[in-house]
C-alpha cells in the first residue's frame, strides 16, 4: 500500500511538472504619469505599456479594461449589480458624482491604432493591433487618458478632498490558455489581471500625502513623511458674508489647497495592479518589521488625525499579520506594506498589492482582524493572481481560513462568525445555498460572504482532517512557492495537495461543486437559552438546537396586561419542525390567553423549493358587555388555523422574486351574547325580565392566496390574489403594491385594490345580515371586520375612546372611519375598487408622509344613489418603527365623509374635532418571525 501511494505521488508530481512546463502567461509592464486636479476631481495621465506576448498564439487585438466607465451612467453592469444588491446610491447620484475615462488615443509601436466597443459593456474596449503580434514579440502601446473620478460608492473615487484612486488606468485583460478574459467592473466580484512591472509618477499638490503600491523613490518625500507622525488637523469654521449681506458659517474640513505641485515616483516589480490614496490630513506612522527569514520590510499606516486613538496599534497589527502569513504560507513578496484608513463602500477593507484601505470606525480586536485579513490578500490575491471573478474562493475563502487561524492564535478563538455560521447552516439546510466553486457575480448577495468566505474556510478545515497531520500546511506553502506571481487555478491547487499528500483527494475537492453541508458540519445536540440575553439574540449560543425560553407580555383593552412565557426554536434556521408558543395569563379577564404556531418544512428543489405545513392558534378576549347592574361579561375567541405554503423555486440565487401559494382554513370559535326574556314568579305576581347568556359559535373560513413579491431595491412590488370561501359566500380580492423610489430619500407607495363579493345562491336579507363583517369596505376597517383575527387591535370592538380609532388597511384602505353608521359609507356586498397613495415629503428620513385615497364601489353607481360615484380622502401620515405604527390625520375628504364627521363628532371646532377624526393602524407583522425568516430565504 505504501508503494502504491508513493507511485501516486510520483505520477502526480510528474503531471504537475509537465503542466508547469506547458504553462505560460503574458507580461504587461506599465509606465504611467498622472496628475491629480483636486478641484475638478480629475486625473490627466499618459500610459506606456510594454506588452510581451508569451503565448503560442499570434494576437490581432487586445481587450482593454477601461473601468472608470463603469461609473459613467446607470446602464452599466456595475450599476445593474448595485441595484440587485439593494444599493441605490449610485443610481440616484448626481451627474457630477458619476465617473468616466476618455481622451484615449492609442498608438502601437508608434502607429495609430483604432479601438472598437465591446458589444455589451462600455467599460471594455478592443484595441485593434496595426500589425499582428507574434509569439515572443513585444508591442509598445501608448495613450493619454483623462479620468473623472466618481463619488466613492464602491472601491474608489473621492469623498470631499480625499481620493481613492483604484482601477483608474487603461489595463489589458488577461489572455491565458482559455483565451481572453474581458470583464466589466463589478462591486461584487473582483479581478483578474496580468503581472508586470510598474513605474508610476504621480503629480499632486505638495501638501498631499500619497500612499501607494510599490516603493517610494523620492528621498525628500520620505523625510517629509517622517514629520507627519505628529500632524494634527481639526475642521476650521469661519464667518463669511454672501452678496445679500447674510452671514454664514463656512466649515473647512480640509487644509487649504497648495499652490505648487510635487512629483512622486513609485516603482514595483511583479504586481498585477497599482492603487494610490491621497489625503492632506493623513497622519503617517512607519516602522520596520523583521520576517521569520530575517528579511526586513517597511510597515506604514495612514489615518485621519481624529482616528489617532483607535489606530494607535495599527502598525503593531500590520506587523503581526505579515509575520503570521510569512510563517504559515511563505515570505511576504514585497519590501513594504501599508494600511490606510479611508472612506470605503465595499465592506470593511479592500486590498491592492502592498497596500490596503480600511473603513473608518474600526478599532481594537476588530481592527486587528480586518488588517490581518486585508494584508493576507498579498498572498492570495497579489502574489497568487488567480481569476477572482471566476473562483473567488481561491482568494477570499483561503484567506478567510488563515484569518481564522490568526485570530485563534491571537485571541484563542475566531471572532464574529457565530451569526454568519447560523445563516449559512440555515441556507444549507433549506437547500438555497450555492456551491463554493460559483463565480462571484452569480452568488446571491448573502451567499457571497457566507460561502465564498465562510464555507470555503470550513471546507479547508475539513480537507485538513482528511490529510495526514501537517500536510495542508506544507501543501499551501508549496502552492505559494510554485505559483507565486502566476495565475493558479483550482486544478493547480489540487495537484499540489495531491502531490504533497501522496494521495488522490477527489472526494473533498468534489464537494466544492456541491450544495449542502460538508461532512460533519451538521450541528447536533441541544442548547437552552433563557431570557432575551445578548448572547441569545446575537447567536452566540446557536451552535446546537436552541430552545429559547423568555418572558412574554401583552395588552389589550379586555384582557388588560398579560404575562407569561414564550418558547421557540425559531432563532435556529436548520430545523424542519419549528414552533413558537406564548401562553399568558390575563390580569383583566383572568383567562389563559396566548398565541402559537408550529410548522414542518420540506425542500423538494423542483417546482417548489420549500413547502411548509403547520397550524397556528390564538385565544384572546375580544369584547366586553357591561350590564345595567354593573356586571362585566367578557367574550373571547379561539382559533385554530391549519395551513400550507408552497414557495416556488426561482431560476437564480440572485433573483429578488418570492412567489408562493398558500392555503389556510380558519376554524374559529367565538363567544357571543344571547338576550332573552325570562318569567319570574314572585308569589302571585309574574314578571318578565331581560336576561342574557353567553353562547359559543363556530365558523369556518377557507382562504387561498397566490402572492408574487419582487423585493428589488428599485421599484419593488407585491401582488396578491386572495379567494376566501365560507358559508353563503365567496370573496375575491386583488391587492397590488408598487413603490417608486425618490432619488434622495423615500418614495411613493401605490396600492391598488379590486374586490368582488359573491353569494352562494340567491342573495337574501338573512345572508346579507349574516355576512356583513365580510363585505368589502371602503372606509377604515375596524376590529369587528377583522374576521380572521389576524391583526392586532388594542380594543377590537371599541366604539368610543382612543382604542376605537384603530383601523386596518384593507380593501379600499381609506383612513376615515364611519363606524357609527348602521351602514358604513362605501361598504358593499358587490364590487369595490380603490387606489391608495402615500409619499415621503422631505429629502431625508422623517416620519411624516402625505396620503391620498380614491375609490368607487357598486352602490355609488346604482340609479338612485345619493353619494358621489368616486370617494376620496387625503391628509398626513406619521409612520413609526418602520411603518409598524401609522397615525393618519385626514384633512380633506368627500362631502359624504364631511357630513358624517359634522353629525357625529363634537361641534367644537379646532383640535378636539380634528383629534377625533384621527385614526391609526398597528402592523405587528413587521416583527413576525415568519417575515424575518422569509427575508433570510431570499
Amino acid at each position: 500500500m505504501r508503494n502504491f501511494l508513493l507511485l501516486i505521488g510520483f505520477l502526480t508530481t510528474l503531471l504537475s511538472a509537465r503542466a508547469q512546463r506547458a504553462y505560460w502567461q503574458q507580461q504587461v509592464n506599465h509606465s504611467i504619469e498622472v496628475t491629480l486636479n483636486e478641484k475638478n476631481r480629475t486625473l490627466d495621465g499618459f500610459s506606456s505599456i510594454e506588452y510581451i506576448n508569451h503565448s503560442p498564439d499570434t494576437l490581432h487585438f487586445i481587450w482593454f479594461h477601461v473601468w472608470p466607465n463603469a461609473y459613467k451612467n446607470d446602464r452599466t453592469a456595475f450599476s445593474d449589480q448595485m441595484l440587485e444588491n439593494d444599493k441605490t446610491q449610485f443610481y440616484f447620484s448626481d451627474a457630477d458624482q458619476k465617473g468616466y475615462i476618455n481622451r484615449l488615443d492609442f498608438k502601437v509601436n508608434g502607429k495609430v491604432a483604432e479601438t472598437s466597443d465591446h458589444p455589451q459593456h462600455i467599460d471594455i474596449i478592443r484595441l485593434e493591433l496595426p500589425e499582428p503580434l507574434a509569439p515572443g514579440a513585444t508591442a509598445n502601446i501608448t495613450t493619454p487618458f483623462h479620468v473623472k473620478l466618481p463619488y466613492n460608492v464602491s472601491r474608489g473615487g473621492y469623498v470631499g478632498e480625499t481620493f481613492q484612486v483604484t482601477q483608474w488606468y487603461p489595463k489589458p485583460a488577461v489572455y491565458d490558455h482559455q483565451g481572453w478574459h474581458p470583464m466589466p467592473y463589478l462591486d461584487q466580484g473582483e479581478f483578474y489581471s496580468e503581472f508586470g512591472n510598474y513605474d508610476v509618477r504621480i503629480n499632486v499638490p505638495e501638501n498631499y500625502v500619497v500612499a501607494a503600491t510599490g516603493n517610494l523613490q523620492n528621498d525628500k518625500e520620505k523625510e517629509w513623511l517622517k514629520t507627519r507622525r505628529n500632524f494634527e488637523w481639526s475642521p476650521v469654521s469661519r464667518k463669511e458674508k454672501n452678496k445679500y449681506g447674510q452671514v454664514k458659517t463656512i466649515r473647512n474640513l480640509y487644509p487649504p489647497a497648495a499652490a505648487s505641485f510635487k512629483t512622486l515616483y513609485f516603482s514595483q516589480k511583479n504586481v498585477h495592479d497599482f492603487a494610490w490614496f491621497a489625503d492632506k490630513r493623513f497622519v503617517v506612522e512607519q516602522d520596520t518589521c523583521r520576517l521569520p527569514s530575517g528579511k526586513i520590510i517597511t510597515v506604514s499606516s495612514y489615518y485621519a488625525p481624529a482616528s489617532k486613538k483607535s489606530w494607535q496599534e495599527a502598525l503593531a497589527f500590520a506587523k503581526a499579520g505579515v509575520r503570521f502569513y510569512s510563517r504559515e504560507v511563505g515570505e511576504y513578496p514585497y519590501d513594504q506594506v501599508s494600511v490606510v484608513e479611508g472612506p470605503l463602500s465595499a465592506g470593511g477593507g479592500m486590498e491592492y498589492p502592498g497596500i490596503t484601505i480600511i473603513a473608518p470606525g474600526t478599532s481594537g480586536k476588530e481592527l486587528d482582524q480586518v488588517i490581518a485579513h486585508e494584508i493576507g490578500h498579498n498572498w492570495f490575491y497579489s502574489a497568487l493572481g488567480s481569476n477572482e471573478r471566476q473562483y473567488p474562493w481561491l482568494d477570499e475563502g483561503i484567506n478567510a481560513y488563515y484569518e481564522r487561524l490568526y485570530t485563534k492564535e491571537r485571541y484563542g478563538k475566531k471572532m464574529g462568525n457565530d451569526i454568519g455560521e447560523d445563516l449559512l447552516h440555515g441556507k444549507q439546510f433549506r437547500r438555497i445555498d450555492q456551491p463554493v466553486n460559483t463565480p462571484a457575480n452569480e452568488f446571491g448577495t448573502l451567499n457571497y460572504g457566507l460561502i465564498a468566505y465562510g464555507k470555503t474556510a470550513d471546507w479547508l478545515n475539513y480537507l485538513d482532517t482528511t490529510l495526514p497531520s501537517g500536510t495542508l500546511s506544507r501543501a499551501m506553502q508549496a502552492y505559494y512557492q510554485q505559483w507565486q506571481h502566476k495565475h493558479p487555478s483550482p486544478e493547480a491547487f489540487r495537484q499540489i495537495v495531491d502531490s504533497v499528500s501522496a494521495q488522490s483527494n477527489e472526494q473533498p475537492f468534489a464537494l466544492l461543486n456541491e450544495k449542502g453541508f460538508l461532512p460533519g458540519q451538521k450541528r447536533k445536540g441541544f442548547n437552552l437559552g433563557v431570557g432575551l440575553t445578548g448572547d441569545v439574540l446575537m447567536g452566540k449560543t446557536q451552535r446546537r438546537n436552541l430552545l429559547l425560553i423568555a418572558p412574554a407580555l401583552g395588552f389589550n383593552s379586555y384582557d388588560k396586561f398579560m404575562f407569561g412565557f414564550l418558547a421557540t426554536n425559531y432563532l435556529r434556521s436548520d430545523n424542519r419542525l419549528r414552533f413558537f408558543i406564548a401562553p399568558m395569563v390575563a390580569t383583566g379577564s383572568k383567562r389563559l390567553t396566548g398565541t402559537g404556531t408550529v410548522n414542518y418544512s420540506f425542500f423538494p428543489e423542483k417546482i417548489f423549493r420549500q413547502v411548509h405545513i403547520g397550524v397556528n392558534g390564538a385565544a384572546y378576549t375580544m369584547d366586553q358587555y357591561n350590564d345595567p347592574e354593573g356586571a362585566k361579561t367578557r367574550l373571547g375567541f379561539r382559533k385554530i388555523v391549519p395551513f400550507a405554503r408552497l414557495v416556488f423555486k426561482e431560476k437564480s440565487a440572485r433573483s429578488p422574486l418570492y412567489r408562493y401559494i398558500q392555503f389556510k382554513s380558519f376554524l374559529i370559535n367565538e363567544e357571543a351574547l344571547q338576550f332573552y326574556r325570562d318569567t319570574v314568579v314572585n308569589g302571585n305576581d309574574t314578571t318578565l325580565v331581560n336576561r342574557y347568556r353567553v353562547n359559543d359559535g363556530n365558523r369556518v373560513l377557507n382562504q387561498l392566496k397566490f402572492v408574487i413579491e419582487n423585493n428589488r431595491k428599485l421599484y419593488p412590488f407585491k401582488t396578491e390574489l386572495q379567494i376566501e370561501q365560507a358559508k353563503d359566500f365567496v370573496r375575491a380580492a386583488f391587492t397590488g403594491n408598487y413603490f417608486f423610489n425618490y432619488p434622495k430619500h423615500g418614495g411613493l407607495q401605490v396600492r391598488v385594490f379590486a374586490g368582488k363579493f359573491f353569494y352562494s345562491g340567491a342573495a337574501t336579507f338573512t345572508k346579507q345580515f349574516a355576512t356583513d363583517r365580510y363585505h368589502l369596505n371602503m372606509t377604515g376597517a375596524n376590529g369587528y371586520e377583522d374576521y380572521t383575527y389576524s391583526d392586532y387591535f388594542i380594543g377590537r370592538n371599541k366604539f368610543q375612546g382612543f382604542a376605537s380609532q384603530q383601523i386596518m388597511v384593507r380593501d379600499g384602505g381609506f383612513k376615515v372611519r364611519t363606524d357609527l353608521l348602521a351602514n358604513k359609507i362605501g361598504k358593499t356586498d358587490d364590487w369595490l375598487t380603490a387606489i391608495n397613495l402615500h409619499s415621503t415629503v422631505l429629502p431625508f428620513p422623517f416620519p411624516v408622509r402625505v396620503f391620498a385615497d380614491i375609490g368607487t364601489y357598486a352602490g355609488a353607481w346604482e340609479r338612485n344613489a345619493n353619494t358621489d360615484r368616486f370617494l376620496f380622502d387625503a391628509g398626513l401620515q406619521f409612520s413609526l418603527l418602520k411603518e409598524t405604527i401609522n397615525i393618519y390625520v385626514p384633512l380633506v375628504y368627500s362631502r359624504v365623509y364631511k357630513d358624517y364627521i359634522q353629525s357625529t363628532v363634537s361641534a367644537k371646532k379646532g383640535l378636539p374635532r380634528l383629534a377625533k377624526t384621527i385614526s391609526f393602524s398597528i402592523d405587528i407583522s413587521n416583527f413576525s418571525p415568519r417575515k424575518i425568516q422569509r427575508e433570510l430565504e431570499l
